[in-house]
């Protein structure tokens, strides 16, 4: 890879950072992040219909920035996007694999278990009505999310500082 295209890609990989610092902001408006300090959700209690909506899209849209990711990964180095039905799952598979040569391991096994937990309730999400939302495990990703996403912005660092060194680029510069 060219580190002008690797450079364009850590441009993109920031921008969904910063998505998802925007996402923890907005729960931490709600006072759910990173600790759930909070019993209702304007007016509502979280266990209420409109606040399980809220919150689920919520961790729905963090999953996706968190995809996103995943796929300017596969897209731009890998060159190698999964396809198919169980393409989520398998995009998130592959971003555990070292590829000699290429690329280290986006995501330490710890990390790819969480997140795991999170694609499959954004699965979920999409293909149930708002009112059948489960409350204990909305409120259970909720109080995991805060280690969930301080291990997956570790592993983002480590992968970023790796791929610097790979391609002999200056490892100055932050995500």
């Amino acid at each position: 890879m060219i580190p002008e295209k690797y450079l364009l890609l850590e441009a993109r990989i920031r921008k969904e950072v910063a998505n998802l610092e925007r996402l923890e902001r907005e729960l931490a408006r709600y006072n759910l992040f990173p600790r759930i300090q909070a019993d209702s959700l304007g007016g509502f209690s979280l266990t209420d219909e409109a606040s399980l909506r809220i919150i689920g899209s919520i961790l729905h849209d963090y999953y996706t920035a968190i995809e996103k990711i995943f796929r300017i990964i596969s897209r731009d180095i890998d060159c190698s996007v999964p396809a198919g039905e169980q393409w989520h799952k398998e995009l998130l598979d592959q971003m555990t694999l070292e590829v000699p040569g290429l690329r280290p391991a986006l995501l330490a096994s710890k990390t790819a278990r969480s997140l795991d937990e999170l694609r499959a309730f954004r699965h979920v999400f999409r293909n149930i009505y708002g009112f059948s939302l489960d409350p204990a495990k909305i409120r259970q990703l909720l109080e995991g999310l805060p280690e969930l996403a301080g291990d997956f912005k570790k592993d983002l660092h480590l992968f970023i500082l790796r791929m610097r060194r790979i391609l002999g680029l200056d490892s100055s510069s932050e995500v």
